[in-house]
């Protein structure tokens, strides 16, 4: 960033004491600039700063204008500016000791004059900060400064759905029907907890560089309600008190505060309609024509704009955008299941956490990419000839004749092992496999690279690519993303794992003939049992490393054998969507989702909601233990997580 053009109209004293006013340098960081540049001028420090990443051109510019002091919220350097709408500023910020980066909603002057809407304001944060669910912006904090009372929020790197239709339009049926089932998802567990958006709209809705949606401002539109003024002209404000006049509900426009969750369901509905046609499903000249249309007005068919649009999706459209309350949908849970149905017709399954890769002859979808361990792409078996060869890439002699073995016990050619990537392309070369399953870090390149390569050296007949990883976080999913038929399977894998992902990548259809558990880089056999539950799979989530190995120690002395863990309830909910689990057990409190809202948000999805769940917990409170049996866990143990009480709890479920 060069900034030698610019115009700073202050002395090399008063940039000095804008800096420091900042608080974007500590003193000794102040003094060792000063040390360094003993005569530079104002511009000068300021190149310094920049071209070392010390400062961006936004801070640049609020310290070159005088207003250093807006560079620093609470414990948040402000860091950018993202949008402003009826509740405020949203800036970027970074958490000066966690680094952590949030999104901080500064409320209009206008709201912080009135004491009682910032009572209201303080109480909302506690029940939208209650509300972790992977498909809602996370509230993380509130707090006031100088520039006002303001909302610390989990920072989503992406877009909302508006700019997205803008950048993508037209999105396809799988992509629309996957963005607003995800939003059905988050605002299916805010209904249950109480809250109720009231401003559905595709600007409310983000999505992330992975292709996850997020419902924003969850709570802030029924705290507009109450303090903005009666009357007709609320309805202009951006996110004002009543919606937004293209996606509202006829009753909002009667009487706001007597709504219910069946507007969201109106909302999304006309939401779902923008995202297929780049348009609300009503317009008119002035606000008053869109209120009486949306009121009056025959609710328009998908399918005269979208031909392609399945009978059964214009249905769903029109169910959740009925005119009488009581003709839509009873709950959001049911629009997800609806949603859900369709997507598995289509073939697909909703992103979530994740991206679903395209087998060569589908129909292809918005990524693909398959994050995590996989199956059968979208639940069909692709009818190709069951034979397949396989070079493996991997520096680790242990875990190449481990996974050597693992293929070819599936009768899967093995012609080559080797340990870098140049050795590979020349095995890919001479051997033509249908697939190479690499270490995701090599010696002299990545498995990402290495997939690079070989597509560009192979354009048309290019071999899939199976990436092993040891965690989810050595991953780069926008450069897997930009990759066709690319699985990443994290460790610890078993046979079943690595054999379905071969599936996706190449579109054989490979039976498993038998599946043994792989724990970092050695096999684990497990000695016969009286009972065999080796075939039933596990999910394990716990934040505690430990916690986890007793766990899963346990469980091995009882013969489980397939077992997947998650450090908390949003990585749950990702492997969850990836692939299908018999038993979950998870801790109570973690960090980032806890799990009560796991299993609060597992239950309420069609395709999770029969798992049985066992809590473990160093809770003992009944306020704290009942609602959780009240959500259907199956039992609530103790950490001890004793042998003897798994042992009865297992044998009934599985008997």
């Amino acid at each position: 960033m060069d900034k030698t053009s610019a115009n700073i109209d202050l002395s090399r004293n008063d940039f000095i004491i804008q800096l420091s006013a900042s608080g974007l340098l500590t003193p000794e960081q102040l003094d060792q600039l000063l040390s360094l540049h003993p005569n530079d001028d104002a511009l000068g420090l300021a190149n310094s700063l920049l071209s070392d990443g010390t400062l961006n051109e936004y801070q640049f510019d609020a310290i070159a204008q005088g207003k250093s002091a807006e560079l620093r919220l609470g414990n948040y350097d402000v860091i950018g500016r993202i949008g402003a709408g009826g509740m405020g500023t949203v800036f970027k910020a970074r958490h000066r000791r966690m680094k952590r980066i949030v999104a901080l909603k500064v409320l209009s002057a206008e709201f912080c004059k009135d004491e009682s809407f910032i009572s209201r304001f303080e109480r909302e944060i506690e029940t939208i900060a209650r509300l972790g669910h992977p498909n809602i912006v996370m509230a993380y904090d509130a707090d006031e400064a100088e520039l006002g009372h303001f909302l610390v929020m989990e920072f989503v790197d992406g877009q909302d759905l508006v700019a997205f239709v803008a950048k993508n339009s037209p999105l396809s049926v799988a992509q629309s029907v996957d963005c607003i089932v995800q939003a059905a998802r988050g605002l299916a567990f805010a209904h249950s907890q109480g809250v109720i958006h009231r401003d559905i709209k595709p600007a409310n809705l983000l999505r992330d560089a992975r292709g996850v949606v997020k419902v924003t401002d969850l709570g802030l539109a029924r705290l507009t309600e109450e303090f903005q003024s009666s009357g007709l002209r609320k309805l202009t404000q951006a996110g004002g008190m009543m919606g937004t006049v293209e996606f509202m509900a006829p009753e909002q426009a009667i009487d706001s505060t007597t709504v219910d969750h069946r507007a969201d369901i109106y909302s999304l509905g006309a939401t779902l309609y923008f995202l297929l046609t780049g348009q609300p499903p009503f317009t008119g000249t002035t606000m008053m024509s869109i209120l009486l249309k949306h009121r009056d007005a025959a609710i328009p068919s998908l399918r005269d704009s979208r031909p392609d649009t399945p009978l059964e999706l214009d249905e769903v459209c029109q169910r959740m955008m009925a005119k009488a309350v009581a003709d839509r949908y009873s709950s959001m849970a049911d629009v997800v299941s609806a949603l859900d149905a369709i997507l598995a017709r289509l073939g697909t399954a909703s992103t979530g956490i994740c991206s679903v890769a395209t087998p060569p002859g589908s129909v292809a979808t918005e990524s693909s990419v398959v994050m995590g361990n996989a199956d059968t792409q979208n639940g069909h078996t692709a009818k190709v000839s069951p034979a397949l060869s396989v070079v493996i890439v991997e520096p680790s002699r242990v875990q190449a004749s481990i996974t050597r073995k693992y293929l070819e016990a599936q009768e899967i050619t093995v012609p080559a092992v080797v340990a870098t990537g140049l050795a590979a392309i020349a095995a890919v070369r001479e051997h033509a496999p249908d697939a190479v399953v690499s270490a995701l870090h090599l010696s002299d390149t990545t498995g990402v690279e290495l997939a690079k390569q070989i597509r560009a050296e192979f354009p048309n007949k290019s071999p899939g690519f199976v990436l092993i990883s040891s965690g989810m976080e050595g991953s780069d999913p926008g450069s897997l993303s930009r990759l066709d038929h690319v699985a990443l399977l994290p460790k610890p894998f078993n046979t079943e794992q690595l054999v379905r992902s071969l599936n996706v990548v190449t579109g054989k259809s490979v039976a498993v003939k038998a599946a043994v558990a792989v724990a970092g880089i050695a096999a684990s056999i497990v000695p016969p049992q009286r009972r065999d539950f080796s075939t039933i799979r596990v999910l394990i989530v716990d934040d505690s490393g430990v916690a986890r190995m007793h766990e899963r120690m346990v469980l091995q002395g009882l013969g489980f054998a397939l077992i997947t863990e998650a450090t908390d309830g949003a990585q749950a909910i990702a492997a969850a969507t990836r692939e299908p689990f018999d038993l979950i057990v998870t801790d109570y409190n973690m960090p980032l989702m806890d799990g009560y809202a796991l299993v609060s948000y597992l239950k309420q999805t069609s395709t999770t909601a029969k798992i049985p769940i066992v809590m473990v917990t160093t809770e003992t409170s009944p306020v704290i233990l009942d609602p959780v049996r009240k959500l259907g866990v199956v039992a609530v143990l103790d950490k001890g997580f004793s042998p003897a009480a798994v042992k009865d709890i297992v044998d009934k479920l599985f008997r």
